[in-house]
């Protein structure tokens, strides 16, 4: 019994790291460029089906495949960060159906060209490691090890350089920002660009784990949603707090509860965090 339960935690708390990556891309922007980005779910749409692309279609091996496919997101994040959201970033009801109505055109540009069938890529590891009398996939293992790898660059990213700074400047102040020099513009670019490599990067790991479709970023994109309320609007740490409890939650109910009530837990937990502490775990009154 407690050698089923570790299992069940650790493979929640592996899967809650790759939740948590995706959900920061959306913290990221929202942070930066103040905009609710529903494209979210579509860039992690696309980092799967570029990693098929590279990996199975191509032949990469999959680290190649990995990284040329979250750099494809990236400069597709940045061009449509300048071309579309530039003009009306203030208008936020215009940004909301812009982004919105972009994810159906990216869903329906898959299914033409990958078509609309399940598709998968086949897991480049096997086996298993025991960790403290539990079993876990050494795919998911790794897979959560580079997510960790892509969390502690970006902090550094964000910390020490030169970017970075910039990036918390304009987050913090953006007419300060461009009173200071900044480019603030190319700022709002670049972050649109790590928040769609960041949702890439989560797609990309999980895909060898599971199954692609043309609309599969619907529900990590709700996810995503839900955890950044969860953990607080704006807080990294709150945002990959919330993630490990949202996998950790969701794959005990999958098992102890019921399959079709996992996906629903999340939510449960958002809505009952919100009614005690409006802002989130992490969130400041303001």
């Amino acid at each position: 019994m407690t050698s089923i339960l570790l299992n069940l935690i650790f493979n929640g708390i592996l899967i809650g790291g790759l939740y948590a990556l995706a959900a920061i891309g959306l913290t990221l922007v929202l942070g930066v460029m103040r905009i609710i980005n529903v494209s979210h779910g579509a860039f992690y749409t696309l980092g799967a089906y570029f990693a098929f692309l590279f990996s199975v279609m191509l032949g990469f091996s999959y680290p190649i495949a990995f990284f040329l496919s979250i750099f494809v997101v990236f400069i597709i994040g940045v061009v449509f960060g300048r071309v579309f959201i530039k003009p009306i970033r203030k208008e936020e009801l215009n940004v909301l159906i812009l982004t919105f109505a972009m994810a159906f055109v990216i869903e329906e540009i898959l299914k033409f060209a990958f078509g609309p069938r399940y598709r998968n890529i086949p897991p480049y590891l096997s086996g298993t490691l025991d960790i403290f009398g539990g079993s876990v996939d050494i795919q998911r293992v790794f897979s959560f090890a580079f997510a960790v790898v892509i969390l502690v660059t970006l902090l550094i990213v964000l910390k020490f350089t030169k970017l970075g700074k910039a990036m918390r400047m304009v987050a913090e102040d953006e007419e300060v920002a461009g009173l200071l020099g900044i480019n603030v513009e190319r700022i709002h670019n670049i972050s649109f660009g790590f928040g769609a490599l960041l949702a890439a990067s989560a797609a990309a790991l999980l895909s060898p784990i599971y199954l692609l479709y043309p609309a599969m970023g619907w529900d990590p994109l709700l996810k995503s949603f839900a955890i950044v309320i969860f953990g607080g609007m704006g807080s990294i740490a709150g945002t990959i707090f919330a993630g490990l409890i949202f996998g950790v939650a969701e794959v005990l109910t999958g098992y102890y509860i019921s399959p079709t009530w996992k996906t629903a837990v999340p939510f449960i937990l958002l809505i009952l965090i919100i009614s005690i502490k409006p802002t989130g775990l992490f969130g400041e009154e303001t």
